[in-house]
This record gives structure tokens, C-alpha cells and sequence, in this order.
């Protein structure tokens, strides 16, 4: 059954095998809107009068495979690749040509976080041939007819298969076996999307990375960086986050929602100077028909308050004054109506523009995945991999200082779109002015071409060129 999770559901897949590693281990992490394990729904059993309680409320059953799924790379070993004593320790997964924004063009263009970045999945193991499709053979969570009555946190399942290795196979992610591990971990944002935070999701621990001992305990510690792409082989590291899970060992399993398992408010890193000068170019024809959008109903508003107060003085005012004031208040409802007919015009050509999907700002998406003896040998770690990312941190926060927040646009920007406001409130006025006073229509004429010709030469400076 398709569904919306699966439609959404984004794989980027990185492989590797580990010298230390049993033979046939790799690692591979997906970036998918939803946890694949951890947000796994529950079947919803038939009933005698609705049957189509089971398809409505069973939401993501089946995730199918994917076109497109993104090209990644892993590589395991300590922070940096370069302390063999601690190689055993950590693997790292790189996720890379992940666009960290896309343009949303529904209502009017923006560019906005991807959704799709939600939720990594990393799992360890044996892996079946990628040509292989084991959708068909994962056994859903039904619930059972006991506990449905019952608040959905008391929910049991009747299925007798409760595997992580079925679990992941609704993603179509094939294991060879029993799964060594699987580690998932939210990315969080805040209201605005300004903000972001690492929370643990879950994880599922059949053998621990580093060592083949079923009795030895672990400090598990998950990293994350978003890294800018660039010349050389020096990386651009934007934001850095990290989690301590805690003290872990082989057969472990847990949803883990306390505080502790998250990281605090991060930034989420500003679209660069290019992404957000591509982004103005794909959509500078959305741009302008929003702009005419947002002045005719700017005009229709504030023409409809005129109205109003005219009318309240039209009430208590004399003869000879209130033929006068009729006379505005009609030549004021052809203006609403005027304004009226050719916003619902501009509405429809907004309607009838492409959409195509446009992405920006390629990152590469680093997920880190620590076993160390003890919790403060794996803070040592963390501690050398921010000292060695200091200063591109360092001249990161320099680039982003001229940002309020990460959505913002620089000063040319901001400039732009007033320069847009004031050349599509001025052409509205002449679009709906009244011929009969000459004087004041010549004036907003004029005004009119004032500014034109300084949104022109805004658009010209952006390589926009001048407005149609």
C-alpha cells in the first residue's frame, strides 16, 4: 500500500567494510522525514462497520523503493581518521549531496529547511543484494482487539515478529541475519526553523562496534555535522551537535526520549551568498507576481477602511457634504472592485506558474557513532573533534554575523524586496487611480516611475534585469 510517509521517505546510503568488523559488516545510514524503526505505526485490525479503518489509520506500512536515493560515502575510524588507538571506537557515516533548502513555491516563494531531513538511521550489519525487495515480507504491527480500547501507549501487537530486522524491512532495508545495530536520531527544529536539535530516537544492540565481548559495557556518544562543501581537503564545518546516550551493552534496546538524550539548540546554518542568489534568480517571475499580489491586497484593505470611515462621517454630516462624500465612497468601491477582479486575475497567473522542485545549498551530513570505555574518554573525543574545527567554526559564525536569525537576507536583499513593495504599491495606484484629478494622477505617475527605475537597478545589480 503506498502511502504519504512512504512518498516522502528520502534514503541516503553509505557503505562500508571494517577491518576489525566480523566479515560481511558494513554500515549504512538513511536520512528519511520519519525514523524508520522508531516511528513505526500500528496496523489499525479490521472492524465489522468500517472496514477502511485498517487502510485509514495505518499510516507508512510499507515504505517502497525509492529513484534517486542519494550518492554517499562512509568512512569509519577516530575523530579526524588519525588516532589508531580510538579507530575501534568510532565509525562515521557521510551522507553527501544533501541540499539543506529548497524553494517552497505554494503560496509565495520561499526558501525553507527540507523536510526530508527529519530523522538518521544507522544500521550495522550484513546486507542482502540491493536488487533484492523485501517490502512484501514485513509483518506489520496490528494491534490486538484487546488493548485497542486501550489509550495508543498501551497498545500490544499480536504480530509474533517483533524484529528490528522486520521493522526495517517496511524501508525495504534487506539484512543478511541478525542486525548488529541500529541507531536512530531526530533532528528536531524549532517553530521558525531557525534552530535545530540532535535527540536520540532509539537504538538496537545486538553486538557493540567495538568490541566482539557480550559482556563488556560501552559509553555510546552520537555526533553530527553539517559541512560545507570546498576546495581542498580542508572541510567547512557550519554546525556541530552531539549527544551522550550513556552506558550501553550487547542486547540493548530503548526509545529513548529523556532530556538527557538531547543536544542543545543549535543554529541551522544560514543559505549561502550563492544558494540565496540562485534562489532569487529561479524565482524571480513568482517574486514579481507576489509583489503585485501583496500591493493589490494592500490597496483592496486599505481602500475598504477608507470606505468605512468615510461612511461613519457620510452618517452625521450636512446635505451639500454628504453629496460630496457619496461621490468618494462610489469612486472608492470601483476601486475595490477594480482592485478586486484583478487580484483574483493575479491569483490565477500565480496558480498557473511552474513549480518544479529547486534545491539549494549542498551539505555533507556527517552522523558519528562512538563505543568508548568510559563517558570521559568519549568527551575527550568530542573535545578534540570541536578543537580541530575551532577555527572554521570560528570564521563560520564571522560569515553569519550580518544575520538576525538563519532565514534572514542580507541588507541587498531586504533593500530588494522594499524596492519591490514600493514599485508594485505604486503601480496598483495608477492601475486603480481616478482619471478625474489630474494633478494627483500625474503625481503617482511619477512616482511610479521613480520607482521603477530603482527597483530596476536593484534587479540589474542581482542580475535580474529590469522588471517586465
Amino acid at each position: 500500500m503506498a502511502s504519504k510517509w512512504a512518498t516522502t521517505l528520502l534514503a541516503a546510503i553509505g557503505l562500508i567494510s571494517t577491518a576489525d568488523a566480523d566479515a560481511g559488516d558494513e554500515w549504512r545510514a538513511y536520512i528519511n522525514s520519519s525514523c524508520v524503526v522508531a516511528d513505526e505505526p500500528f496496523l489499525i485490525p479490521e472492524s465489522d462497520d468500517d472496514a477502511a479503518d485498517r487502510s485509514a489509520l495505518f499510516f507508512g506500512a510499507i515504505a517502497t523503493k525509492l529513484a534517486g536515493a542519494l550518492m554517499s560515502v562512509a568512512v569509519d575510524g577516530a575523530v579526524g581518521g588519525h588516532q589508531a588507538g580510538a579507530r575501534k571506537e568510532s565509525k562515521f557515516v557521510t551522507a553527501e549531496d544533501f541540499n539543506l533548502y529548497l524553494a517552497d513555491l505554494s503560496e509565495s516563494p520561499a526558501a525553507v529547511v527540507t523536510p526530508r531531513m527529519g530523522c538518521f538511521t544507522v544500521v550495522a550489519g550484513a546486507f542482502a543484494d540491493d536488487s533484492v525487495d523485501c517490502t512484501g515480507n514485513y509483518v506489520p504491527r496490528e494491534v490486538s482487539p484487546e488493548s485497542l480500547q486501550q489509550p495508543p501507549s498501551a497498545w500490544q501487537t499480536l504480530r509474533t515478529d517483533n524484529s528490528v530486522e522486520n521493522v526495517l524491512r517496511r524501508a525495504n532495508i534487506c539484512m543478511m541475519g541478525k542486525t548488529k545495530s541500529v541507531h536512530e536520531a531526530r533532528i528536531l527544529f524549532s517553530e521558525d526553523r531557525t534552530a535545530y536539535r540532535m535527540h536520540g530516537a532509539g537504538y538496537w544492540i545486538n553486538s557493540l562496534s567495538s568490541t566482539r565481548s557480550s559482556r563488556a559495557k560501552r559509553n555510546l556518544l552520537y555526533t553530527l555535522e553539517i559541512v560545507e562543501p570546498s576546495e581542498g581537503n580542508v572541510d567547512r564545518v557550519l554546525s556541530t551537535a552531539w549527544i551522550n546516550i550513556g552506558q550501553v551493552s550487547a542486547g540493548d534496546s530503548a526509545v529513548n526520549s529523556s532530556a538527557a538524550s538531547r543536544s542543545d539548540w543549535l543554529r541551522v546554518p544560514a543559505m549561502s551568498s550563492s544558494a540565496r542568489r540562485a534562489h532569487k534568480l529561479d524565482t524571480s517571475v513568482h517574486q514579481d507576481v507576489i509583489g503585485h499580489i501583496d500591493a493589490l491586497e494592500r490597496a483592496v484593505v486599505r481602500d475598504a477602511r477608507l470606505l468605512d470611515g468615510i461612511r461613519v462621517r457620510a452618517e452625521s454630516a450636512g446635505t451639500d457634504v454628504r453629496a460630496a462624500l457619496d461621490s468618494e465612497m462610489a469612486r472608492i468601491r470601483v476601486r475595490i472592485v477594480t482592485s478586486g477582479a484583478m487580484l483574483d486575475a493575479r491569483l490565477a497567473e500565480y496558480d498557473d506558474l511552474p513549480r518544479p522542485t529547486l534545491r539549494y545549498m549542498p551539505v555533507t551530513m556527517r552522523f558519528g557513532i562512538t563505543e568508548s570505555r568510559s563517558e570521559k574518554r568519549s568527551m575527550r573525543m568530542l573535545a578534540a573533534m570541536l578543537e580541530m574545527n575551532k577555527e572554521l567554526l570560528t570564521q563560520t559564525a564571522s560569515d553569519m554575523v550580518v544575520f538576525g536569525r538563519s532565514l534572514d537576507l542580507d541588507s541587498s536583499e531586504v533593500d530588494l524586496d522594499s524596492l519591490r513593495q514600493t514599485y508594485f504599491d505604486a503601480l496598483v495606484a495608477v492601475e486603480t487611480g481616478s482619471t478625474e484629478s489630474g494633478d494627483d494622477f500625474e503625481e503617482i505617475q511619477q512616482r511610479l516611475a521613480v520607482a521603477k527605475q530603482s527597483y530596476d537597478a536593484a534587479r540589474v545589480t542581482d542580475g535580474l534585469g529590469p522588471v517586465q
